[in-house]
């Protein structure tokens, strides 16, 4: 339950919340008290048996909580409960220790996968993420250039050709690649009732149809531009967008947040495919495929997703 008490946001917390949150991040070395060293007094704010717990280390607790929660931990009320749970912490950890734990080899082999990947997730940090740069107005013009990808028409006509067979839909398809007429195909090899008419199935408004004829459909966005093979149940359609009614549009403000995140999702994607590329050219790898292991997989029958085409 979230409370706002002057310009701070406060939580009610129960105890067992916040242990778990301090769980979430990384545990610092200084809890396995593997080297005693000498603590001023007027830095100690609790002690576990010998090990003390510090001022530095609880600052550095809050630092690697979200904001809001660290807002409410630096509060008189909030920074004691923060103080009850690494206490509670050291004493599972020494007990832990006790029993042998950090010494076992399941705790090893974790602990081993854990360095691997913090140093893979802050090589990435400083290789990726900090040299990836989304403006204002780069999200600007992908709004532009994409503005029906964020603005849901408010209905389309469409036209589908329809096989019960993927040989037969793929012959369709091809067709269409080598520039025949959609109506023209769809009177030829299309076995659904509107054949005839060239596939017209007319105007849908979103949601209107079954989700995956629904999904493939709206995600056309020109006029003229068909979807891949679609699998629809039993059968598998082809579908071309013939008009728009647009619908009413989002402004750039309210989606500019959602643009910058996803653009800089994939202008990372790019900067990590680089990167590793880099790194596989300068480097001596060897690969020895003869001695993979084999195993034994069910058959799995071959869909074709919808991505769109341009026809």
């Amino acid at each position: 339950m979230k409370l706002k008490i002057g310009s701070v946001q406060r939580f009610k917390i129960k105890g067992g919340v916040l242990f778990i949150a301090l769980f979430a991040v990384v545990i610092s070395v200084s809890l396995y008290g593997c080297a005693k060293k000498s603590v001023p007094s007027s830095k100690v704010i609790a002690t576990v048996g010998e090990k003390p717990i510090t001022v530095g280390e609880f600052k550095s607790e809050i630092a690697k909580l979200p904001p809001n929660l660290a807002a409410y931990l630096q509060t008189p009320a909030g920074s004691k409960k923060l103080l009850k749970s690494l206490v509670d912490r050291q004493l599972l950890v020494n007990e832990a220790i006790k029993e042998g734990i950090n010494r076992s080899k399941a705790y090893n082999s974790q602990v081993s996968d854990f360095k691997k990947g913090l140093l893979v997730q802050l090589l990435l940090q400083n290789e990726v993420a900090n040299k990836v740069l989304v403006t204002t107005a780069d999200a600007k013009a992908y709004y532009k250039k994409h503005f029906l990808s964020f603005n849901l028409p408010l209905k389309i006509n469409v036209s589908y050709i329809q096989s019960n067979s993927l040989k037969r839909a793929q012959t369709a398809y091809n067709l269409l690649k080598s520039g025949k007429q959609f109506a023209a195909v769809a009177r030829k090899y299309s076995t659904a009732p509107n054949a005839k008419s060239g596939g017209i199935l007319g105007w849908i408004k979103f949601e209107q149809t079954t989700p995956v004829f629904n999904n493939a459909a709206f995600s056309l966005h020109k006029i003229g531009e068909y979807s891949n093979i679609v699998r629809v149940g039993n059968n598998f359609d082809i579908i071309m967008l013939n008009n728009i009614i647009a619908g009413k549009p989002k402004p750039f403000s309210k989606v500019k947040n959602n643009i910058i995140i996803m653009m800089k999702q994939k202008e990372s994607a790019k900067t990590l495919e680089s990167f590793v590329k880099k790194l596989r050219a300068k480097s001596n790898v060897k690969y020895f495929y003869n001695n993979l292991p084999t195993f034994k997989s069910a058959p799995q029958k071959k869909v074709t997703l919808g991505s769109k085409k341009q026809g």
